[in-house]
């Protein structure tokens, strides 16, 4: 609604442009960690730099305050998604359950967390899993669930969804490899 000139073709533009730089900036940094390091990339490649580094050290310094800002927007989500998953109807979910839904999730992810050691391995995994869940399986059920009759694309969207769930299995068997 806010995109000016706001046509279809206009639409697709913006978004292969956008998606385009995103795509091209995260394969140049990439390719950049691994070329500076090779094989001993570290999962979060600012483990692989000298705590002596100034500019590493102020990085890290921004991918913790990035941690912590963005944290309690995802988590809300997180805590409404299991309100949801359970069908809490809006009418119940009173700050007494919001708190202690609250408390016990936050509980949950501080037990977990706290036993997790390889951020790579956490990284892999929640990547081939909700990526590839987010890239290529929940918009083509969201395609196939808005259509009243099958269309030609749905026999793609179907090849699509079942394709991103084989590349989330492949790759979360090779994170653990």
């Amino acid at each position: 609604n806010e995109l000016k000139d706001n046509t279809m073709s206009r639409f697709h533009q913006v978004i292969a442009w956008s998606f385009g730089t995103s795509i091209s900036l995260y394969g140049i940094i990439t390719a950049l960690g691994f070329l500076t390091f090779g094989t001993a990339s570290n999962g979060l490649i600012l483990n692989n730099y000298s705590t002596q580094d100034l500019l590493m050290s102020l990085s890290r310094v921004a991918v913790a305050v990035s941690i912590t800002c963005s944290y309690p927007l995802i988590f809300v989500g997180t805590r409404d998604g299991v309100l949801d998953l359970f069908r809490v109807p809006q009418d119940k979910r009173s700050n007494g359950l919001l708190n202690k839904i609250t408390l016990g999730l936050l509980a949950a992810i501080t037990v977990v967390s706290s036993q997790l050691t390889d951020l790579g391995l956490v990284a892999s995994v929640g990547g081939a899993t909700f990526g590839t869940a987010l890239v290529f399986v929940y918009p083509a059920i969201m395609f196939l669930k808005q259509q009243e009759k099958p269309t030609k694309e749905s026999l793609v969207c179907k090849v699509i969804a079942a394709l991103g769930v084989v590349m989330g299995a492949i790759g979360t068997k090779l994170s653990f490899s």
